[in-house]
């Protein structure tokens, strides 16, 4: 019975806004309008985590991530992280990769390693941009705001295909089109594609 309610709980509750997929991969993004206490209702996950909007973006993206396997006909046995903090779902082939910044989450299911990350087009992004710019790409950049978010969030999703420590100065980004991005890291390149949704970039692999 409580399984049912929960089921219930999500389709009144989660407001999926977008869903993305293509041959191997699929990414949905989910605005939370619910409150603490019916996001806990959605879940059987815990965490101490104390600072309330965290704690919504951990619920939500683990009940985002239930939803998706069930839609994807796939078993969920949880979720845990490997020694780099990449999640990854317990005896599963797939892939996934998680990203939150509120009211937002989102995630990515692939047969590959992949990434996604949302980042809000907001100006304090100026004041840090020397840590994940390199010099050239400041200058190709200049005072576009949206433009250095969305280096910021392709160079955030390849950080996490990769899975392991890499700064993210050391990650190259070439644009090809206006919504596609090559990345490079370790020696890897990689395809991504970018995405406004309501004053925020949502960037994924390809």
């Amino acid at each position: 019975m409580q399984l049912l309610y929960n089921f219930i709980l999500i389709r009144c509750y989660m407001s999926i806004i977008k869903k993305i997929s293509n041959a191997e991969s699929i990414i949905w993004i989910w605005k939370i309008d619910e409150s603490l206490e019916k996001l806990i209702d959605l879940t059987n996950q815990t965490t101490d985590i104390k600072n309330e909007i965290k704690k919504k973006e951990f619920y939500a993206s683990r009940i985002l991530i239930e939803k998706m396997c069930k839609e994807l006909n796939i078993k969920f046995n949880g979720i845990k992280k490997d020694d780099n903090g990449k999640p990854y779902l317990i005896n599963s082939k797939y892939h996934i990769s998680i990203s939150h910044k509120f009211p937002y989450v989102t995630s990515i299911f692939d047969n590959k390693a992949c990434g996604v990350d949302i980042e809000r087009i907001d100006n304090k992004v100026r004041k840090i941009k020397s840590k994940f710019l390199t010099e050239n790409e400041e200058k190709k950049i200049g005072d576009n705001l949206k433009k250095l978010v969305e280096y910021w969030s392709i160079k955030e999703s390849t950080y996490k295909v990769e899975g392991k420590t890499i700064p993210l100065k050391k990650i190259n980004v070439n644009q090809k089109s206006k919504s596609l991005y090559e990345s490079f890291a370790n020696g890897k390149n990689f395809k991504l594609s970018v995405l406004e949704i309501d004053n925020h970039i949502l960037s994924y692999t390809t």
